[in-house]
């Protein structure tokens, strides 16, 4: 059986190689999930713990957790300044720019249904990706599928998968 891990995964490291080719940073991969997480108009503590699992785990620790809640914070203000829709489209031209879009939409809808599965808000937000990325509905609809089928398990059951080794255990 497949594991959220497994889908997410090759999405995080095409990212990755996408953003190193096209000349950019993996910040944007931060952004999004902001954008995600954000979409009630705050990241709460449990959502900042979230983001950085499932970032540390993701990106194999290549940054350290302070600048992972560095990132976070320093997205939450650029959000706040730039506005959400403003920051989105910035996301969706680079992700188009890095040929990435439906890799991105991939970690977008995982965010979502890492938390309390995905929101009314969260659905907003990824859609507007989407149409500014300019990925077909269809696609969206597709990729959404994907990802609920393997979160079914519940917020829980995301989180333990994203992270095989719970804070508590790190070394």
């Amino acid at each position: 059986m497949t594991s959220m891990l497994e889908i997410l995964e090759p999405a995080i490291d095409q990212l990755c190689m996408a953003f190193e080719r096209g000349g950019y940073n993996p910040t944007p991969i931060i952004d999004l999930g902001v954008l995600v997480a954000s979409a009630d108009g705050t990241v709460d503590a449990g959502e900042r713990e979230m983001l950085m699992d499932v970032f540390q785990t993701l990106l194999d620790t290549k940054i350290t957790p302070e600048v992972v809640d560095a990132l976070v914070t320093a997205s939450v203000t650029v959000i706040g300044q730039a506005g959400a829709e403003s920051r989105t489209k910035l996301i969706a031209a680079i992700l188009q720019d890095c040929d990435a879009v439906e890799d991105g939409i991939l970690v977008a809808l995982a965010i979502a249904f890492a938390s309390q599965g995905l929101s009314k808000a969260e659905q907003k937000v990824v859609e507007r990706l989407a149409e500014a990325a300019e990925l077909e509905s269809s696609r969206l609809e597709m990729l959404t599928e994907k990802v609920r089928k393997y979160a079914s398990g519940g917020p829980i059951s995301v989180r333990v998968s994203l992270n095989p080794n719970p804070p508590s255990s790190r070394p």
